[in-house]
């Protein structure tokens, strides 16, 4: 094999971030494996030339044989809703499996906002999530103490994806009546990025590993609000679309679950803080919110109302 094109475990093939994950790899010629427990979930990841192997985290013997000739691995931390501790027990296997296997190049995604988490106004009192962000930290640290001849952390911002299903009937479900309801103040800019540019920079990370081997990368595109993105969507569906911004304890009134209140409350006080402009050197186009929505315009159209 060419030694730029790799043979790449995706891990979370399935998500969001995976799918992005395999069509990009795909695309540049790659080797690809998809690693899920839903098969019937991964049609179309075989349909791109993926190879679908069946698999959980928690089976050691399991991820030991997916690793075989495997030299790169592409992981997204995948969470367990009956055992919190799972998420990381999984990573921290993964990374000692691939370590083992002669895995040459280990691309983590993580999430912007987990260098310095102290920072975040009322830490430690239970506030935020913390156990979701500690989580977060403490794979970073694994990877970069893993050993391995070459890794790269990913670190996004706000997917825009989660105005698409299947996050979207949950985080906003009033889309369908053509309105954009959230905590998040009304001046308040949120980071974006999209999918398939996570992927893109683990594609180049792997084909440039002279430039990403042991880089740590917060990903935004750009900033907006929400007034700003509603506008967009109905530009671009034709549709009117307005933001509503509440308050807290109003929002939790109106119905919208209380962890996802919360993380709007975080991007008022602590928000993304990605190096945008920095991102540039790194030569990988970035996927402006507008595009992105042209893009995905068909999708939206099921999601916005009239």
């Amino acid at each position: 094999m060419d030694d730029r094109r790799h043979s790449v475990l995706v891990v979370g093939a399935t998500g969001t971030q995976g799918s992005a994950a395999v069509r990009g790899l795909s695309s540049r010629g790659h080797r690809v494996r998809a690693l899920t427990r839903e098969p019937a979930r991964a049609r179309h990841l075989a349909e791109l030339g993926a190879e679908v192997v069946v698999g959980d985290l928690g089976d050691p013997a399991a991820v030991e044989a997916v690793l075989d000739g495997a030299t790169a691995v592409f992981a997204v931390p995948v969470r367990d809703p009956g055992d919190d501790t799972a998420e990381l027990r999984n990573a921290t296997f993964l990374i000692e499996a691939a370590k083992r296997s002669g895995v040459r190049h280990f691309v983590q995604t993580s999430v912007a906002g987990t260098g310095d988490l102290p920072r975040m106004p009322r830490w430690g009192s239970g506030h935020w999530n913390e156990e979701y962000w500690e989580t977060k930290r403490r794979i970073e640290e694994a990877v970069r103490d893993g050993g391995l001849p070459a890794y790269t952390i990913l670190k996004p911002s706000f997917l825009m994806e989660n105005l698409l299903p299947p996050k979207a009937p949950l985080m906003f479900p009033e889309l369908a009546r053509g309105e954009i309801v959230t905590a998040v103040g009304r001046h308040v800019r949120v980071q974006m990025i999209s999918a398939d540019d996570i992927a893109a920079f683990a594609v180049a990370a792997l084909e440039r590993p002279g430039r990403f081997s042991g880089q740590s990368i917060e990903l935004a595109a750009e900033a907006l609000t929400m007034h700003e993105v509603a506008a967009i969507i109905g530009a671009v569906t034709q549709r009117t679309v307005r933001a509503v911004s509440l308050a807290p304890s109003q929002a939790v009134a109106a119905g919208r679950p209380p962890a996802v209140v919360r993380g709007e409350e975080w991007l008022n006080e602590v928000g993304y803080q990605a190096p945008i402009d920095a991102l540039a050197s790194y030569g990988v186009a970035l996927t402006g919110f507008r595009r992105w929505a042209e893009t995905h315009r068909s999708r939206l159209l099921g999601q916005a109302g009239g």
